[in-house]
């Protein structure tokens, strides 16, 4: 469902489209299942191609995150587009995430 690409120990995740109450789910579970079977530690979200997240996306995003957290592990976002960063400062989100320009800052991280 996802497109992945491992480098190293870290595993980047291209999400694309709307990231809202239709699909957020689904990649929820995907990323849940990457953690939980594949054992994956260290992921990088990149979202150059997210146009739009609702409050269902950025569930995704935080239950993600306290998941890779109770392991010891990370998770970064990468390449967030303007109008989708606008969302994450007007509810106070990015304090609570790693996010890096490209993925490669996030990958030296």
């Amino acid at each position: 469902m996802l497109q992945t690409k491992q480098v190293e120990d870290k595993l980047i995740v291209y999400l694309e489209g709307r990231l809202d109450v239709s699909v957020a789910n689904e990649v929820e579970e995907e990323l849940s299942r990457l953690i939980d079977q594949e054992n994956q530690k260290h992921i990088i979200l990149n979202m150059d191609k997210v146009e739009y997240m609702s409050s269902s996306g950025f569930r995704a995003c935080i239950a993600t995150l306290r998941k890779l957290n109770a392991r010891d592990g990370s998770l970064k976002l990468t390449n967030i587009r303007p109008s989708v960063k606008r969302i994450f400062d007007v509810i106070e989100l990015t304090s609570l995430f790693d996010i890096y320009e490209s993925e490669e800052e996030a990958l030296k991280a």
